[in-house]
């Protein structure tokens, strides 16, 4: 993906033939190849994309499995007012990738809807706290390209992510690298939404008065 370079220690080798019978179904195949590539970790602080397992992983972001809601996960339904079918159920969420806010908190989670027996043609849906759920006739990786490549277009304080050619992603190993030698993996960030904080308010406000 040339809008955002994988970064160093990125992709994971697995077997997807072990993965999907832990899952209990086959992945669409762009996610696995984003996975390869990329592997387990974060772009810009807020967007995860999980583990491909059931229980629990090493990294401490959520795996496909925690993320997925199921009738033993009902707590969900609070939140979010889901009228879908709970997994494993034919046309429920399957979470790929989750969204959190400044502090670490859920915000929301892309899904794939499982219709049907092809996993190429899986829906997404995105869903955002506080928001209805909104389904895109695309691919995981065909949003996050949309993301990055139109995020400039979007009042800053509004993106999903930062878009290119500013979006980092980085692989859980690597954050945890950086935070254990006391340096911040996102301070690349900071300048930028600075930056965006900037032209928004000429923008809309215009200059100030003398």
């Amino acid at each position: 993906m040339a809008l955002m370079p994988p970064g160093p220690e990125a992709g994971e080798q697995l077997d997807w033939l072990e993965v999907e019978q832990e899952l209990g179904c086959q992945l669409p195949a762009d996610f696995r190849d984003l996975v390869a590539v990329y592997g387990v970790g974060t772009v810009d602080q807020c967007l995860m994309v999980l583990p491909p397992v059931s229980g629990e992983h090493e990294s401490g972001i959520p795996s496909v499995g925690q993320m997925t809601p199921t009738p033993e996960k009902t707590a969900w339904l609070l939140h979010t007012k889901s009228d879908y079918p709970l997994w494993p159920e034919p046309g429920a969420l399957l979470c790929g990738l989750r969204l959190v806010d400044g502090n670490g908190d859920l915000w929301g989670a892309v899904y794939w809807r499982t219709r049907g027996a092809i996993p190429e043609q899986w829906p997404v849906v995105l869903w955002e706290r506080n928001q209805p759920f909104v389904e895109f006739d695309l691919s995981i990786t065909g949003l996050l390209v949309k993301w990055l490549t139109e995020a400039s277009n979007i009042d800053f304080d509004e993106r999903l992510v930062f878009g290119a050619p500013h979006s980092r992603f980085i692989h859980w190993r690597v954050e945890h690298t950086m935070r254990a030698q006391g340096l911040d993996p996102w301070e690349y960030l900071e300048p930028l939404y600075i930056e965006a904080n900037e032209a928004w308010e000429e923008q809309n406000l215009g200059a100030s008065p003398a």
